[in-house]
């Protein structure tokens, strides 16, 4: 399993019989650790984006007659990750890319030390 498997929940790739079937998981590997590179960099991104709402929620004043109770913090949670998903979609220059930089780089420094 690469470097990523722990964060991405990734399941090692099969392998197969025959020198042209190693050879085919021998060139996937490198696209498919990108791939869970990436993904965990969204991810990663869309954790932080929804932390940064709740800390923006919790500035708020919960005071007041109308005051939701528990139904309210409930769908307020799930507001804020259905909106702490749709966010980094808008963004020019998310977080995602600039984590799969550095990440990208310190893999590769581990592989050529």
């Amino acid at each position: 399993m690469g470097p990523l498997g722990a964060l991405s929940g990734a399941v090692p790739a099969s392998r197969g019989s025959g020198v042209a079937s190693v050879a085919a998981v021998a060139d996937r590997a490198p696209q498919s650790e990108a791939a869970r590179l990436a993904r965990t960099a969204k991810q990663l991104e869309g954790v932080f984006v929804q932390q940064l709402y709740k800390a923006m929620r919790d500035t708020v004043p919960e005071d007041g007659i109308a005051r939701g109770g528990a139904g309210e913090d409930t769908f307020t949670s799930l507001m804020d990750q259905h909106i702490a998903e749709q966010t980094p979609g808008k963004w020019h220059h998310g977080l995602a890319g600039a984590i799969e930089r550095v990440l990208t780089g310190r893999i590769e420094q581990g592989r050529h030390p």
